[in-house]
């Protein structure tokens, strides 16, 4: 939990979220609306539900309790309706706030997916189910079985809808514990006109040649245009539109560079001055000390003391076509700066469209803990090609919607993530399991005597993030050459 807390901290998040199904679970405030329609099958998978989520610990409220005073579902209550119903009477009409109450709506029907559909057309289907209807994770009951989907474009197919325990737990909820989000606005710098690109320009032709190398590789998935989809009526389109933060619609994958940084070598907690070996880092494992930021990392069993620098990305916006950037247009700098992040975009940007991508949180726990791996190395070997490659080059970072057979990694990368519960893209949970899997990664890569490149994330029900010394046309080479299957 150690380096958990010390993401969070990290992001600037204070409140630790819960990682393990079973507290997600216990976390959990669920009612169940009057439905809309009924049948036997639904009714049925409603109660089992019900029973479910309460014996995992989970609040279930009477649906008449769980209002304010304004008339509004009280904000961080899951909603269940089941079936469709009139415009008037969806839950979306309901509820406090577009983000902090979870929708799922059950459906008496097959989902709109065959199971040998394509990734693009998955996602299209998925994305059209949820924008007809306004609601977060659709669940169809069908033929004794259930199939949950969401908007990372999953499609999970569980199993007997009558022994339902497991695949509550471990898919359905992590899935309502971790909501979909666009990042908080208020909790990000936006300057815009900041980012100059001449300086940066071995960093923009690799996304040039990366992007053309996504293309033919046909993983990274196309831009979705909130023109393109079908609504009930202009109120509910203004609804997805508020709801997407005013983006053009949704794209799926990012690629991004972490500009070069140079860190100090770690230092052991235990060969450390003794008053800082008396402060208590598990509770507080990044502290200001002499000035410097530093963190309290544990790799394979050993505390290591890291000052920890500013880290920048170089990466997409969101909405962008991931294929075919222009980068005058469609790059953008994060920085993560003592907890604070920082929006820049070029002068030639249109602002109105430059939005940061969902998966910002994973981004920058992915930089920073890449800059804490640098240091832990070069505390065993000064020059470490890792550390070198990331003061110099800057590392590639790249997301898709599949992940590599057979659990591959590019040599000197150490795979990891695919025992993690299955939390959603823009969530804390994301942003911790990423750092956390890097900081255990590096601990097998130094337990084998394996030089360290860098990692491949896996993400349950959503992706693969790819991390490290290589380019991003590389990367997409590598991604194709494994035959990397949808997710």
């Amino acid at each position: 939990m150690t380096n958990a807390r010390l993401a969070y901290r990290l992001l600037g998040l204070d409140a630790d979220a819960p990682l393990s199904p079973r507290a997600m679970a216990a976390e959990l405030s669920v009612t169940f609306a009057p439905p809309h329609e009924t049948s036997p099958a639904l009714d049925a998978f409603a109660h089992r539900l019900r029973q479910r989520l309460a014996a995992l610990g989970a609040e279930v409220i009477p649906y008449a309790e769980a209002f304010n005073d304004a008339g509004k579902i009280r904000e961080g209550i899951v909603v269940v309706e089941q079936g469709e119903g009139p415009d008037d009477d969806l839950a979306i009409r309901r509820v406090s706030s577009l983000y902090r109450n979870p929708l799922v709506a059950l459906y008496d029907r097959e989902p709109p997916i065959a199971p040998d559909a394509g990734l693009q057309e998955t996602l299209d289907g998925i994305v059209g189910v949820l924008a007809w209807n306004l609601t977060h994770v659709p669940i169809f009951v069908h033929g004794g079985r259930w199939t949950v989907c969401t908007m990372n474009g999953a499609v999970i197919r569980c199993g007997d809808a009558d022994d339902m325990d497991d695949d509550v737990l471990h898919a359905l909820v992590p899935k309502l514990a971790a909501q979909v989000k666009p990042p908080d606005p208020a909790t990000i710098c936006v300057r815009p006109g900041t980012l100059d690109l001449a300086p940066l320009g071995r960093e923009v032709d690799d996304f040039v040649e990366g992007a053309r190398a996504w293309d033919a590789s046909g993983l990274m998935l196309a831009h979705t245009s909130l023109d393109a989809l079908q609504y009930r009526n202009r109120l509910f389109r203004r609804i997805v539109a508020a709801y997407l933060d005013h983006r053009t619609g949704m794209s799926y994958g990012f690629l991004a560079r972490q500009l070069p940084v140079d860190v100090a070598p770690a230092r052991a907690l235990a060969d450390a001055p003794a008053d800082l070996r008396a402060l208590d880092w598990r509770r507080q494992p990044l502290r200001e000390v002499e000035g410097v930021w530093t963190a309290c990392a544990t790799v394979g069993g050993t505390e290591w003391l890291v000052d920890v620098p500013d880290v920048s990305v170089l990466c997409t916006r969101s909405g962008c076509e991931k294929t075919r950037i222009v980068p005058e247009q469609d790059l953008v700098r994060l920085t993560l700066s003592r907890g604070r992040i920082l929006f820049d975009t070029p002068p030639a940007a249109d602002t109105a469209h430059s939005r940061p991508s969902y998966d910002t949180l994973a981004i920058l726990a992915h930089a920073a803990g890449n800059a804490l791996a640098a240091s832990v190395l070069r505390a065993g070997v000064a020059d470490h090609p890792f550390a070198h490659t990331l003061a110099t080059e800057g590392l590639a970072l790249a997301h898709w919607h599949g992940y590599p057979a057979d659990g591959a990694a590019p040599e000197g990368f150490v795979i990891h993530g695919d025992a993690n519960p299955p939390v959603s893209c823009s969530t804390p949970q994301s942003a911790a399991f990423a750092l956390v899997g890097k900081l255990a990664a590096l601990a097998g890569a130094l337990g084998g005597r394996q030089t360290y490149r860098g990692d491949v994330h896996v993400e349950p029900h959503h992706g693969t993030n790819l991390s490290g010394a290589m380019s991003l046309a590389e990367a997409a080479r590598w991604a194709e050459a494994q035959q990397a299957v949808p997710a």
